[in-house]
This record gives structure tokens, C-alpha cells and sequence, in this order.
């Protein structure tokens, strides 16, 4: 029996894995080494992988498998203590080419492969593999995923497809679904995985039967790795300075001693001994007096500093365990901490028509927000693997803890006139927990099983989110001795708490058959179901002043600082008053069964069709009240059939002909079906759910072209066609106005987006023979998408029937320079655009237009060197260097009663907000112990 490794006296290795063309591992190739042939050699185990220990020097290996060509793979240089990974792809043998033997070197076969998984695809996709992220400056997930085509990045952790937002996205992560990070979108933060624990990222842009159909844009398939090929334990630590904050005041509002570690020390929860809401509102004024002494006063400013560097630090830890039956025991552990101190200066207004002398303007707000973060977050794998049969145990922690201060001031036009002063504070703690179990089995018909249990719990902690305005009158704005006084009606605290749960399993049977002449068909099936339960409430008070004539009115314009200190709340001064409503809680369940059977297969030597049918039932039920009391559930259950093919025609061994048909779906999240009001005071608008809400059915189509001219390049050219039957679009409230804004969400009737896509990548070789040039890549990708929506018949008014969809942009543009050679620098020089989009459909041309986000151009640099013997490495990244405003605007101009195009036109739009970030320069240090 061969054995999984076998070694000499020395300590070099050689890893790898082995793949078929359809980028599945192959389990049982045979790998010998010339020198040793006739001794003996390894065998790939379940994952296609294997280990080999030999003396330093230079080696060739020779692979086998039945039915696949066989491999010679030269020029392999084993270091002492050295680690040489390879990615290697078998061909399958043909009636052409029945007996060959192909030989290549190391270098040309890990380059090859990186497009391979690309190439060889069922489905139209990019990816990136572990061999591409380790030769990378990227510290995390986000910033590896800047480098897929097509792809680009909100908030360095969003990723957006196709230039449509999280909605239409899903990420998977080890084959289970990911949960959203994000209760109140669909949206995951992958800046949370390190990208050195990454296998390989995948990004399909086509559907298959055995991928979710809960899309239209994209599926992030995220692996990380379990068994590493050798122990190691790296440290690493990073600063980094923003031009606009760092060193400058910095003003949180209030800090606790642990927000820091990323947790609240209790100071801003409701405190023990206070009143349920039935028990609060049934008390007389002066009890609630007295209970409101016992909310902590965190109102202005309680920090005196200057914002710190942005800091983050990482620690990772690989064992591997050799045991003596042959099988190999892995674990991964990965620890990271980020802390930002970060001031965003911007502008904000809403408009009135009936004010003509500044555009409609209804007040015009300059708003400085200083934002302190921090994040803690852990990986930990632990697998087991002997011969074909690998059981692996996976967990994600990430905790992400954000308190934010926002000062406002400006004038207010609407209904009278008046200069504004108001904070708010918002305190939002984020957790996630994600676990699963999960086996792999090839059997001896080479046929494979592999399933998954998974279980996901997410939180989401809002204490004390509070906000207290105060005015004057517009002709004392610029009178120190004029006091500003408070407006006691939007004086809010808010305290919310989600929990959600979700657990989830999977199955998957794939068996080789031999179909029209190939014998490398396969015919795949599987299961998965996942039931979902979250909870949420909140509680929201005001402060109100004493109904008795003794109410000390000097109270009225004290600081904000000092006016709900304990001394004012007594018979004279204030008390808290509840307002929290029977719509200000909700529970939800949701259930997700589906199974599809699915035919890979070549109908003739150049065709390949790979497709089938994904049948999936999902159920899902949201329970609230109305103010009345009246209970309001929402409630749906759908079965969906999703079919998808997909066609591949190999015009030669370089280029593919692609045409693929797809049905998906996407639909609502919990938090857009629910009764529910949310006050967003940075937007100073109100977020609504619509239990009325439907799941939107999407047809996709696409054709594509794509060249491989040479190892690591590619020339592609894609058309698609994308039809959504009731998408999901959120929009401004009939019922609106400047200083009582609403966002809702409803159906459109269907829309339409169709586009082109490009994407070159090449090596620039080309010009010279120096061969720091073979590392040197140049690429640019590009998306043009143009969208319609339909709302005829629909009761739903809106300011423009002939917009683009919600959120959907008309191009994402992507281009760098990327230098990742095998020596000690890499660099990548990336920019970014993503073009304008809708942020909330309008209600009225003449009312409240549409509400466009304005495209930004961002521009990245990283650079790093390896020092200390290739152990310690020094990276140094400068992201956003232009700098450039994020805007929000309407296109109307009353001047002409009618809306311009839709792109932005400064001095003539209405800017409903802008944002200005800052350009951040890092240095981070990582050493290999």
C-alpha cells in the first residue's frame, strides 16, 4: 500500500494538489520521484493532495491516475526547511491522444493552474487561488477580492458584482452559507477572514444546480485551508495614518474602559432596576423622575484627545500531526484586532420645493462624525484525513464593536427659519459565530460524498443610541450670548437587541458515468435545508419637561452636556417619557429545503454541457403588531424550480465559446418584511418594512468569449441579459416630508439589465527578455450595464418611470499593475470605479427625485518586501489616494422644473449629502516564527 508521505534525513518538502480539468481533486494519483521510481512513492488522499520530505536539491515528479494522461513536473527546488507548493491539473485521457505524457515545469504548472479553475468551469467565474494570495501585499478577504474581475469592494469589505449591490449576492464559506454580518442587509463583512487562511475564492457569475439559487449577481464561494503542509506560527502588526483624522481632535462622545476589547462595559444598557415598558408608562411624572436618575448621562463631550493611528495586529498558528496509520491530524488558528479612530466630514440637506431662494433647500447641515471601532475576530480548524475520508470542524468568531458621535449644525428653512446645533450617538455591537462539521468521502468507484451540519449565530446590540437637538432663531445664529434651546420632542434613546439563529446541513453525491464516449462525465445530487429564528425589540424613550407651571424653563438651554444630568430630573425639571410602540418588536422564522440533480458531461470532443434542475421550497413568517395592537403577520411559501445549463464549447486548447440560461430568485430579508420603524439620525430618515413584500424571480443569460493565450493571461468578452420579475427596491414614502423623511420598500413590476463585459490580463513579457517581466501583469475589466424598471399598474408613486434599478450601476470599472514575483517584493497598483446609482427611488420629480450615490474613483498602492531571511515581511499600502467625496444628489433643478441626466453635474444637482474620507497610509510588519 503507498503510503500518504515518505521522507529522507533532511527537512525540505514538496506539497501539492491534484486536479482534474473540472478543477475537482483527485484522490489515488500516483506521485513518484525519478531518482526513486522503483522505491516506492505517495498517493493523493481525498482532497487530491500530498506531501513529500526530501533532502534539498532539485527533483521531478512523475503522476499517474487511469483514465488521465500522465504528468512530469520539472525543475522542483526543495530548500533545507523549505516548503515548494504545487497546484497540478491532470488531463483526461482522449481517443486522439490515448498514450502522453506531458512535461512541464513548476513554475509554468502553478501558473497554469491559477486560470485553469477558471478555464475549466462549468459555470462563467473567476476566481483566485492560494498561490496568487500568498504572493500578494492583501491582508484580508476584502482586499483579495479587489483583484477579481468584475468584482469591487464597498467599505474594503462589501463585495459588489456586476455593479449590483449585497441583495443580489451570496457568500458560501466552506461549502455552507454565510451568514449575513449585517442583520439589517444582506451583506457579508469578508474583511474578516485573513487572507494567508485562504485555499482559494471563487466567484461564480452563472448559476448551476448545485450552487444556491438566492441570486442574481454572484456567489462568493470562500474555502479556507484545514491541513497545512507545514507547522508555522506568524505574528504581525500594522499601523496606518488618514489625512484627515489621525492626530487631529478626536470627539466619540463617550468611552467606556472595554471598548476597546470590543465590548461594553454595561454603562450605556438599560440599567438594572428599571421599569418594563408596561411598568414605565403607567407611572405619574415625578416617579419617572426618579427612575430617569438612574440612565446614565452620556450626553456630549466626554473624551479629550486626539484620534490614535488606525492599529491592527494578527497572530496565526499551523500543526500539522503525522500520525502512524497513515493519517494526518491539521489545525489552523487565527486571532486578529483591529482598532480605527476615524473623523468623516460632511455636508447634508433635504429640499422643498417651496423654497425657491436656495434651490428648494430645506436645511443645509454640516455634519463632522467621529467614528472609534474596533474588531476582534478568530478562525479555528481542526480536520482529520486518511486515505479518501476527511471530517473537518470549522469556526468563525467576529465581533465587531462601533460607537460613533455625530455634530450637526446649520441652518433650517423649513417652516420656519432657524440655526440648528444637535448631537447623536450611536453604539452598535455586532457578533458572529459561525460553526460546522463537515465530511468528504471518495469510494472506490471514484464516486464522492460530501455533506456539512452548520450552525450560525448572529447579534446585534444597539444601547443608547440618543440624539438631542437644539435651535435658535436664524437672526441669533452668529450671537455666542444667544443660548441655543433644546427641542425636546426628538430628544431619543433608543436600546434594541436582535438574536438570530440559523442551522443548516448539507448533502452531496457525485458518481463518474460514461456518457456519449466520455468517460470523465458525472452525474451529481444533493440536499440542504436551513431554518432560520431571530427575535428583536427595542425600547425608545424622549425626555419631556414637568407638567407643573414650577418647571424651571433656565433648564431649556443648558449644554448638552449637562442638561439630563441627575440633577434635572425632579418634579420642576425633566423626565423620561416612553414612546416605544407595539410595532417596535418582531419575530421571524424562515425555512430553506432544496435538491438538484445535475449532468456534467462532453457531447462531443469540443462540447461540454454541464446543467439540470434545483427545486428549492422556502417559507418564511414575521410576526409584529400594528399600533392598534392588532396583530400583523407577514407571511409566504414558495417553490421555486430553478433550471440553469451551461454550454462550453473548446474552439482550440486556448479559448472557450460559453452560453449559459439560468432561474434564480432573491429574496426579502426579515428586517424589510417587518412592521417596523427605524430612525436613522445620520440620514435623518426612518427606515419602514412592507410585510407585503414579495420574492423577486430572475432569468439570466449570458454568452461569453475567452482567450488563454498564454500561462496566467486572459482576454474574455461577455454579453448578458438579466430579467427580474417584481425585484425589491426601496423607496421614499409617499407620505415624506424634509423633517419627517421615510424609506419603504416595495415590488417594482419587473426590470430589465443587460450588458457587456470585458476583462484583459497580460503578462508583459513582451517587452524584453528580463525576467522580472514574466511577473509583471497589467489587466482591466469592465462592465457596461444598462437597466429599466417597469411599474405600470402598480400603486406606488415615483419620480422618474424611465430610471435604471435600485442600486444598479451603469459600469464597474477595475484595472492595476500588479508585480508578484518568487523573489522578496511585491507590489499591485489597483484603481477602482463604480458608477452612479439609485440610493432610494424618488416619489415625486417635483416632490423628492430620486436619490442617486454619485461613483467614486478609487486608487490603492501596495507594496511589500520580504526581509530577516524571507521571514519577516514588510508591507506598505496607501489606499484611496485621490481622496475623492462620496455625494449623494437628486437630479432637479427648479430653475427648469424638470430632471437633468442622471450622472452628476456639480452646481447643478441638489447634493443631498457628501462625505469626505481621508487617504490612509499603512505599514504593517509580519514575522514567521
Amino acid at each position: 500500500m503507498i503510503t500518504a508521505t515518505f521522507s529522507y534525513a533532511q527537512t525540505g518538502k514538496i506539497a501539492g494538489k491534484v486536479l482534474n480539468e473540472k478543477n475537482e481533486p483527485l484522490s489515488g494519483v500516483s506521485i513518484k520521484i525519478d531518482e526513486s521510481a522503483a522505491g516506492g512513492g505517495v498517493a493523493t488522499d481525498v482532497e487530491g493532495r500530498f506531501l513529500i520530505k526530501l533532502k534539498p536539491g532539485k527533483y521531478t515528479l512523475n503522476l499517474s491516475s487511469v483514465g488521465y494522461n500522465s504528468k512530469t513536473i520539472t525543475d522542483i527546488q526543495v530548500d533545507n526547511n523549505g516548503l515548494q507548493e504545487l497546484t497540478i491539473v491532470m488531463q483526461a485521457k482522449t481517443k486522439e491522444l490515448s498514450a502522453v505524457v506531458v512535461s512541464v515545469s513548476a513554475r509554468r504548472e502553478t501558473d497554469f493552474a491559477l486560470l485553469n479553475m477558471q478555464k475549466n468551469n462549468a459555470s462563467i467565474s473567476d476566481g483566485i487561488s492560494a498561490e496568487t494570495i500568498k504572493r500578494s501585499p492583501d491582508k484580508n478577504t476584502g482586499e483579495v477580492l479587489k483583484r477579481v474581475s468584475g468584482t469591487s469592494i464597498q467599505d474594503n469589505k462589501f463585495v459588489v458584482v456586476r455593479g449590483l449591490i449585497d441583495r443580489y449576492n451570496v457568500a458560501t464559506i466552506n461549502n455552507a452559507m454565510l451568514p449575513s454580518t449585517e442583520p439589517d442587509r444582506r451583506a457579508f463583512s469578508f474583511d474578516i477572514i485573513p487572507s494567508s487562511l485562504i485555499d482559494n475564492i471563487m466567484i461564480y457569475k452563472t448559476a448551476n444546480p448545485d450552487l444556491p439559487g438566492d441570486f442574481a449577481g454572484g456567489v462568493v464561494q470562500v474555502s479556507t485551508k484545514d491541513v497545512p503542509s507545514k507547522n508555522f506560527f506568524n505574528i504581525g502588526a500594522g499601523v496606518s495614518y488618514n489625512t484627515i483624522s489621525t492626530g487631529k481632535d478626536f470627539n466619540p462622545g463617550y468611552l467606556s474602559k472595554t471598548d476597546y476589547l470590543g465590548f461594553d462595559d454595561g454603562s450605556r444598557e438599560l440599567p438594572n432596576g428599571f421599569p418594563s415598558r408596561k411598568g414605565f408608562q403607567g407611572q405619574d411624572f415625578d416617579a419617572r423622575a426618579e427612575y430617569s436618575k438612574l440612565m446614565k448621562n452620556t450626553y456630549g463631550d466626554r473624551y479629550k484627545g486626539n484620534a490614535l493611528p488606525n492599529q491592527s495586529y494578527n497572530l496565526s498558528w499551523g500543526k500539522r500531526f503525522d500520525l502512524k496509520n497513515s493519517g494526518v491530524i491539521g489545525s489552523i488558528l487565527a486571532l486578529t484586532y483591529r482598532n480605527s479612530q476615524a473623523l468623516v466630514e460632511g455636508v447634508r440637506s433635504e429640499f422643498d420645493n417651496s423654497n425657491a431662494a436656495v434651490n428648494g433647500a430645506a436645511y443645509l447641515y454640516s455634519d463632522s462624525t467621529y467614528k472609534f471601532t474596533t474588531s476582534i475576530g478568530a478562525l479555528y480548524n481542526i480536520s482529520y484525513k486518511k486515505g479518501k475520508t476527511k471530517i473537518a470542524f470549522k469556526n468563525l468568531f467576529n465581533r465587531l464593536f462601533e460607537t460613533s458621535n455625530l455634530v450637526r449644525t446649520g441652518p433650517q428653512y423649513y417652516s420656519s427659519n432657524a440655526a440648528v446645533y444637535a448631537q447623536g450617538s450611536e453604539t452598535v455591537v455586532k457578533t458572529l459565530y459561525s460553526t460546522q462539521l463537515e465530511g468528504d468521502h471518495s469510494m472506490k468507484n471514484k464516486s464522492k460524498l460530501t455533506w456539512n451540519l452548520n450552525y450560525a449565530l448572529t447579534l446585534r446590540d444597539n444601547p443608547d443610541y440618543k440624539f438631542a437637538p437644539f435651535i435658535k432663531s436664524e437672526e441669533d445664529a452668529d450671537k455666542a450670548e444667544v443660548p441655543y434651546e433644546v427641542v425636546l420632542r426628538d430628544t431619543y434613546r433608543f436600546f434594541a437587541n436582535l438574536e438570530e439563529h440559523a442551522v443548516g446541513g448539507n448533502a452531496n453525491y457525485s458518481q463518474p458515468v460514461k456518457l456519449f464516449g466520455d468517460k470523465a462525465s458525472s452525474i451529481k445530487l444533493g440536499v440542504m435545508s436551513q431554518y432560520k429564528y431571530r427575535e428583536f425589540s427595542a425600547r425608545i424613550f424622549r425626555y419631556n419637561k414637568s407638567p407643573y407651571s414650577s418647571f424651571n424653563n433656565d433648564l431649556l438651554t443648558m449644554p448638552v452636556k449637562t442638561i439630563f444630568q441627575d440633577a434635572n430630573m425632579y418634579r420642576d425639571g425633566f423626565a423620561l417619557e416612553e414612546i416605544t410602540n407595539l410595532t417596535d418588536k418582531y419575530d421571524a422564522n424562515s425555512l430553506l429545503n432544496a435538491g438538484y440533480v445535475m449532468l456534467d458531461a462532453h457531447l462531443t470532443e469540443k462540447l461540454r454541457f454541464a446543467g439540470g434542475v434545483r427545486v428549492e421550497s422556502f417559507g418564511f413568517e414575521v410576526n409584529t403588531s400594528d399600533f392598534s395592537g392588532l396583530k400583523v403577520k407577514a407571511k409566504k411559501d414558495y417553490v421555486d424550480v430553478l433550471p440553469s445549463v451551461n454550454f462550453t464549447y473548446s474552439l482550440n486548447a486556448r479559448s472557450n465559446l460559453r452560453l449559459s440560461a439560468s432561474r434564480t430568485v432573491s429574496r426579502p430579508e426579515f428586517r424589510e418584511v417587518a412592521n417596523f420603524s427605524f430612525y436613522d439620525f445620520v440620514r435623518n430618515v426612518q427606515v419602514r418594512g412592507n410585510t407585503k413584500l414579495e420574492r423577486s424571480q430572475n432569468t439570466n443569460v449570458d454568452l461569453r468569449y475567452e482567450i488563454y493565450p498564454t500561462n496566467g493571461e486572459v482576454i474574455s468578452a461577455s454579453v448578458f441579459v438579466k430579467h427580474f420579475n417584481k425585484p425589491i427596491e426601496q423607496y421614499v414614502d409617499p407620505g415624506s416630508n424634509p423633517l419627517n423623511m421615510m424609506f419603504s420598500y416595495f415590488n417594482a413590476k419587473y426590470a430589465l439589465n443587460y450588458g457587456i463585459e470585458a476583462e484583459v490580463k497580460k503578462r508583459l513579457s513582451f517587452l524584453g527578455k528580463q525576467e522580472w517581466l514574466e511577473d509583471l501583469f497589467v489587466f482591466a475589466n469592465a462592465a457596461l450595464i444598462r437597466s429599466t424598471v417597469n411599474v405600470d399598474g402598480l400603486d406606488v408613486a415615483v419620480a422618474d418611470k424611465d430610471r435604471p434599478m435600485q442600486g444598479q450601476s451603469p459600469y464597474v470599472i477595475n484595472a492595476g499593475l500588479t508585480y508578484a514575483g518568487s523573489g522578496n517584493t511585491s507590489a499591485s497598483l489597483l484603481v477602482n470605479r463604480v458608477g452612479q446609482r439609485i440610493e432610494a427611488v424618488g416619489n415625486d420629480p417635483k416632490g423628492i427625485p430620486d436619490i442617486y450615490e454619485n461613483g467614486r474613483t478609487i486608487l490603492d498602492f501596495q507594496i511589500s518586501q520580504k526581509v530577516l531571511r524571507k521571514k519577516g515581511e514588510v508591507k506598505l499600502n496607501i489606499s484611496d489616494l485621490l481622496n475623492q467625496k462620496s455625494i449623494f444628489y437628486q437630479n432637479y433643478r427648479m430653475d427648469t422644473d424638470k430632471i437633468s441626466k442622471r450622472s452628476y453635474k456639480a452646481g447643478e444637482d441638489r447634493v443631498w449629502a457628501s462625505y469626505r474620507y481621508g487617504s490612509s497610509i499603512g505599514l504593517s510588519f509580519t514575522y514567521n516564527f
